[in-house]
C-alpha cells in the first residue's frame, strides 16, 4: 500500500513479464484505490481488494480457460492473497514475498518511518506526540477503516488452508517467518522457504529501485516446478 505499492511495481511488472515468458498465463492488476485502477486512495481497503482478488481470479480463468491458479503477493499483497487463499479455499499455490504476518507491527512500522521523514524533512513539527492518530502515511491518506482493517490482519490466525502448496520468501531476517511456516504446518499446507537476501524494495527511493532478479527467478523457478 501507499509507498511501498509504488515502490514495487517496476519488480512486479518484471515478475509478470518473466513468468509470461515460462509460458505462464498471467494477470497483474492494481487494487481497487491504487495505481490504474478506479477509485481514490482514500477509498482502498482490505476488503474491498479481497474481493479484487475474486474479480481477477475470475477473469484470469475466464480469458486463459484455466483449472489452477496460483497467486503471488509482496508484503500486503501476499498477505491479502494468503487472506484470499484461505478464504476461498480453491487457490492451488501462492508465493509469498516477505509478507505482512502481523498487521499492528506493520502499522507501528509505517508509522515510524512516516514519523523519521517529518523529523529529517521538517524538524520544526513535533512528530512525538501519541494522543495524536495517524491520518497519512509517506504521503498517502491512512483512513480510520484502513488502520482497523491492519490491526486484525494476522496470518497466523487463519483457520483454513490457504493454498495446496505456498513458497515463503525471506529477503531478510524475520522471526515471525518460522511461526508462519509452522503455522502452514498445523492447516496441512506444503511449504518450501527460501532465504533470498536482497534490498528491502518497499524501503527504497522510488526513483533508485533495484529489481531483486534472484527473487524474481526463484518464483518464476518454483511455480515451473510445481506445474511441470
Amino acid at each position: 500500500m501507499g509507498h511501498e505499492y509504488v515502490a514495487a511495481h517496476r519488480a512486479y511488472r518484471q515478475l509478470a513479464s518473466r513468468l509470461s515468458q515460462a509460458g505462464f498465463p498471467v494477470l497483474r492488476f492494481d487494487f481497487y484505490g491504487c495505481g490504474d485502477s478506479a477509485g481514490d486512495t482514500s477509498h482502498g481497503s482490505i476488503g474491498r481488494w479481497l474481493e479484487d482478488v475474486a474479480t481477477a481470479a475470475a477473469e484470469l480463468r475466464k480469458r486463459a480457460d484455466i483449472a489452477k491458479l496460483a497467486l503471488v503477493g509482496l508484503r500486503l499483497g501476499g498477505s491479502v492473497a494468503m487472506m484470499a487463499g484461505a478464504q476461498r479455499g480453491d487457490i492451488d499455490a501462492i508465493a509469498l514475498w516477505d509478507p505482512v504476518i502481523d498487521g499492528k507491527s506493520y502499522l507501528q512500522e509505517l508509522t515510524n518511518a512516516h514519523r523519521q521523514m517529518l523529523r529529517e524533512h521538517y524538524p520544526q513539527r513535533d512528530t512525538n506526540g501519541a494522543e495524536e492518530a495517524a491520518t497519512e502515511i509517506l504521503g498517502f491518506p491512512l483512513t480510520e477503516l484502513m488502520a482497523a482493517e491492519l490491526l486484525d490482519v494476522n496470518l497466523l490466525a487463519l483457520k483454513q488452508k490457504p493454498a495446496n502448496r505456498t513458497l515463503l520468501i525471506e529477503s531478510h531476517h524475520e522471526a515471525a517467518c518460522k511461526r508462519l511456516i509452522e503455522h502452514f504446518q498445523s492447516v496441512n499446507a506444503a511449504c518450501d522457504f527460501k532465504e533470498i537476501p536482497g534490498p528491502q524494495i518497499w524501503k527504497e527511493d522510488m526513483n533508485r529501485v533495484l529489481v531483486p532478479s534472484p527473487i524474481l527467478d526463484a518464483v518464476v523457478s518454483w511455480l515451473s516446478g510445481v506445474y511441470r
